[in-house]
């Protein structure tokens, strides 16, 4: 403490360290210079939130708009902080004086050429009087050595001065504001202000006010104030780590932002592609009605046409019979020509062209129904309220769920599309409806976009002769075969199997059309459902359960027990192996070697990692261990630009590129060559969304829609060779590898991976629910394992499985967040890589794992 009372004027700013002890901390001349003049201070005045400025400054800062009225009695803004400083009627001059900066501004004063500021002699200063204050002359300091008015005033030299330890050798005395002469000598604890001699018998009475000389009240004083230092940094401490806290909630307020804007354009994209079809088919019916009406006219044409004819050659005729004929031949021929008359005359066509052919187009419905369907902003708020409804509900659900409830199941809304490319017919969503004829009890269900179900509907979900997935017919065959000899036990199956409901099989002759309907919709229930305690069939985000209609039961217990047994558990190990990080790259921003919502990326020949940079509407090319290579495209919508570039791909034999992109349609196709440079666009209007790219061994391009489930697979030169619907299979797809002539197809939503060949065979699925969550990144090792990756709880996750669908092993990365990782990559020297998404990096991880 000693040093700090010794170094009290030097050019530091004291701090309370960790430790308890006071340090100076070196600023400068900083705090000598004002922030609004920037020159020296002069008369330095505090502001209430303890900045100081000049008194002349700070009257400045009063001065009204016009210029010429000062505004006391008002609040005064500091300039760094914005806080508010009540200044009374005396202006600046009221405010307390910085008396240690202005200490310490004399102090340094004697740097300088310092005249005396005692006499008018202006002579140079050699001393300074701490008692009157003054800097003195060599002709003051001697009058100050002898002269009796001088006696008691302490005169130290400006060499002592600098050299002092001691800080009574620099500071001023304090008068008293009220008493004129009268030096601040105590302290009323009551007041918490200083007090001359004076105001100890008028204002601060001994008695009324408890008094303390100043020397005896300064221990307990600085100690208040180390307290207060103390107090403050703690509160400092935190706050930085509130702002670090803050700091990420805003980015991660950011890439919400970001996200809920893609889901909006794709929202948008998704109602405007299905604003297209419905405009494809008005206009097929409008012009199916226009051809019908066309051919009604051009009939009616043509038989008036041929009317006139004949009463033309009918008039010409009895025009000729009567001009010629006499009254003999008119008696032999007028009844013929009278008969021709009468079948001209009643047989004459209605001239009824009243056609009418108009397009009344419904906004009013429409913009209600947009404003209802076409999604809404969740926030903290109503997640809140959601989880309070999911709580009340599902205290209804366990009320309700032994009552007897009709045989029927509903999962999220479906929405009845047409494929572009042919006339199936089919569900696209997260699930169907499936009613059960004939059931009694049956109430009346509302299902957004479909309409209320009544109870004896059903609602067929497709009307093809072929299912595509023959192995999901021959499982349900089997399954119905299981039923009627009651104690055969199911086929085995890699994958879990759904649950279904009986009733919704058997409820027409097995061979009747709504029948086989049933078993059509059996298969689009998906492999993750599980069947509750009443045989019910659920869903992924299904509600309800199956019951038994009034009257007797539809089946017993075991029959229900019977059903379908439950699949063989994976087995996991106990805990996830932890993936170091080799290196991660990359940061949002648009320079070299940043991103900014990057979907995509793939390896290139040399194990370059190429990276589809998405908002910044280019390819990143980095090598393998994450140096920057270079860059290619411009962003535009132009054959040879880019506009938002989702999914990457490289022509192994030539190392070109294949990009897609949206381009003017939904999405484009073009390739680059290895270097950047635009060779040509492919059409692929059929597709919506590109979800997974590939490149086969023998150079074809294998591309996935995530709107409609298709696997397109086309030719370098945009020839498309072939496709299969695989919805059927699936739900929303997120990724494609292939190995040999197998294609593994990652179901994001179905939280599985469904393999196929190279025909669209549906063969085998992968993984389930709870290994591999919302897989988004699949790849297939040289030695045939299969690597599912997922980004689920912000953690990169990866389940490893056999080709048949056996889980060997598990990997985990818990050294870092992410969110939405897009794809996985193998390398050959079995590092893992992956590309976060949300947080606009590459990461590179090493698992120990031995292709």
């Amino acid at each position: 403490m000693e040093e700090l009372n010794g170094d009290l004027y030097g050019d530091g700013l004291v701090i309370l360290p960790e430790e308890g002890s006071l340090e100076p901390i070196d600023n400068g001349n900083q705090e000598q210079n004002c922030n609004i003049c920037d020159n020296k201070l002069c008369s330095p005045r505090v502001l209430s939130c303890l900045h100081v400025f000049c008194e002349a400054c700070i009257d400045k800062l009063m001065v009204n708009e016009a210029g010429d009225t000062l505004k006391y009695d008002l609040a005064v803004e500091c300039p760094i902080c914005k806080q508010e400083t009540k200044i009374s009627g005396g202006g600046a001059a009221s405010l307390p004086s910085d008396y240690v900066l202005t200490n310490i501004l004399d102090v340094s004063a004697m740097d300088q050429s310092v005249v005396c500021t005692c006499c008018k002699s202006k002579e140079p200063a050699v001393a300074r009087c701490t008692d009157c204050s003054h800097f003195l002359c060599s002709n003051c300091n001697s009058a100050h050595e002898f002269m009796r008015c001088f006696e008691n005033h302490r005169v130290v030299p400006f060499d002592a001065l600098r050299s002092s330890k001691e800080k009574a050798a620099v500071h001023k005395p304090i008068f008293c504001s009220r008493h004129i002469g009268e030096s601040l000598k105590f302290y009323c604890c009551e007041c918490e202000v200083g007090a001359c001699t004076e105001c100890l018998t008028i204002e601060h009475k001994v008695g009324e006010h408890r008094c303390e000389r100043i020397v005896d009240a300064e221990p307990n004083l600085r100690a208040e104030l180390r307290t207060l230092i103390t107090e403050a940094t703690a509160r400092a401490a935190a706050a930085g780590s509130a702002s670090t806290r803050l700091d990420d909630a805003l980015g991660d307020l950011q890439r919400q932002r970001d996200d809920a804007e893609n889901v909006v354009n794709e929202a948008f994209h998704a109602y405007k592609a299905a604003l297209e079809r419905r405009r494809e088919k008005a206009l097929e019916q409008l012009e199916r009605l226009h051809k019908e009406r066309e051919l009604k006219v051009m009939d009616l044409f043509d038989r008036v046409d041929k009317t006139v004819q004949r009463i033309d050659t009918a008039c010409k005729f009895a025009a000729r019979l009567l001009n010629s004929g006499d009254g003999t031949e008119i008696v032999m021929l007028k009844k013929i020509v009278a008969s021709q008359f009468s079948r001209l005359l009643e047989g004459a066509p209605q001239f009824d062209v009243d056609y009418s052919l108009e397009f009344v187009s419904k906004i009013d419905k429409f913009d209600a129904v947009t404003e209802d369907t076409f999604g809404v902003f969740r926030t903290e708020a109503t997640r809140a309220e959601e989880r309070k409804r999911a709580s009340e509900s599902s205290a209804i659900v366990s009320v309700t769920s032994n009552c007897h409830s009709p045989a029927v199941s509903v999962t999220n809304t479906p929405v009845f599309d047409d494929y572009p490319m042919g006339n199936v017919r089919r569900v696209t969503g997260v699930g169907s409806i499936v009613g059960v004829p004939g059931v009694s009890g049956l109430p009346t269900i509302g299902v957004p976009g479909v309409g209320p179900v009544a109870n004896n509907s059903v609602i067929p979900v497709s009307n093809v002769p072929a299912l595509p997935c023959a192995s999901m017919v021959e499982y349900n065959l089997q399954q119905l075969a299981s039923i009627a000899e009651k104690d055969a036990p199911p086929p085995p199956h890699a994958s879990p199997a759904p649950a279904f409901t009986l009733a919704e099989l058997l409820a027409q002759d097995l061979n009747s059309p709504q029948a086989y309907n049933n078993l059509q919709a059996l298969a689009k229930l998906g492999l993750n459902t599980e069947v509750n305690g009443f045989g019910g069939v659920v869903g992924s985000g299904g509600l309800g359960g199956r019951g038994v209609s009034p009257g007797r039961p539809l089946l017993t217990a075991a029959e229900e027990a019977s059903l379908v047994a439950p699949p063989a558990p994976l087995v996991r190990a106990t805990k996830a192996t932890p993936m170091h990080i080799r290196f991660k790259f990359g940061q949002l921003g648009g320079g070299k070697g940043q991103f900014n919502s990057p979907h995509g990326f793939c390896l290139g020949n040399d194990e370059d990692i190429i990276v589809a940079d998405t908002n910044n509407h280019r390819i990143t090319v980095f090598d393998k261990s994450g140096n920057h290579k270079f860059n290619f495209g411009v962003a535009g919508k132009e054959e040879g630009q880019l506009w938002y570039p989702r999914k990457v791909a490289v022509v192994r034999a030539t190392g070109k590129f294949v990009v897609c992109d949206r381009g003017n349609e939904r999405s484009r196709m073009q390739i680059f060559t290895k270097n950047g440079h635009f060779l040509k666009k492919i059409a692929v209007r059929f597709i919506d969304i590109v979800a997974g790219l590939a490149v086969t061994a023998e150079g074809l391009i294998v591309a996935v829609d995530s709107v409609t489930p298709t696997v397109f697979i086309l030719s370098e030169e945009g020839d498309l060779m072939s496709w299969f619907d695989c919805s059927e299979c699936m739900r929303e797809p997120s990724d494609i590898a292939i190995s040999g002539k197998e294609f593994y197809v990652c179901d994001f939503k179905g939280h599985c991976v469904v393999v196929f060949d190279d025909e669209g065979h549906f063969l085998r699925r992968i993984g389930c629910e709870n290994v591999t969550n919302f897989p988004n990144g699949i790849d297939v090792s040289d030695a045939g394992d299969v690597l599912i990756g997922d980004s689920h709880g912000n953690k990169f996750h990866v389940a490893v499985f056999s080709r048949d669908g056996v889980l060997v092993t598990e990997f985990e990365c818990p050294y870092v967040k992410v969110s939405r990782c897009c794809g996985l990559k193998i390398t050959s020297e079995g590092y893992i890589v992956t590309l976060a998404k949300n947080n606009h990096h590459v990461l590179v991880l090493n698992t120990l794992y031995i292709v």
